[in-house]
């Protein structure tokens, strides 16, 4: 399954960046790769991981194992996450009783607010995507577009 979110649909056209809900694939197998080898993937190859389901554990090691097996034609070697660091992350983000610290602050550096239940509302990848997206690296933009795309909270500045 493909789940394509608005807020990046800029990224859908080439598949020059790594979308979202693939991020949350390759999470969840454990296996980082960036933008540069990602774009040595070809258009075929960034569309089967794109599309590829991780539902269950068999989809998970098969997913893996492909990813693996383009990594290897590449001559790259595949880096994995700490899976306690992995884990750690995995259980801010599934947790539905407590908001995130980082897009709870992220919310309120955009003079936003969410409520416990708005976040028990949202989905696992919608969940995965504000916590990502709620890391430094991130623009304040794309998170208050995902914000507004999933919740109808709108982050924009008065004029």
């Amino acid at each position: 399954m493909f789940r394509k979110f608005k807020f990046e649909e800029d990224v859908y056209s080439k598949l020059q960046g790594i979308p979202m809900s693939t991020r949350y694939k390759l999470d969840r197998i454990g296996l980082k790769i960036g933008a540069k080898t990602w774009n040595r993937f070809s258009a075929e190859e960034k569309q089967v991981l794109c599309h590829l389901s991780v539902r269950s554990q068999g989809e998970l090691e098969c997913y893996k194992e492909y990813l693996v097996y383009l990594l290897n034609r590449l001559k790259e070697k595949p880096e994995w996450l700490d899976p306690e660091a992995g884990k750690k992350e995995r259980a801010q983000w599934e947790n539905l009783s407590r908001i995130p610290e980082s897009v709870y602050l992220k919310v309120l550096s955009l003079k936003g607010l969410m409520t416990p239940v708005e976040w028990i509302r949202l989905d696992d990848l919608e969940r995965y995507a504000l916590f990502r997206l709620s890391l430094e690296k991130y623009s304040d933009a794309l998170f208050g577009k995902a914000l507004e795309e999933f919740l109808g909270l709108s982050t924009a500045k008065p004029a």
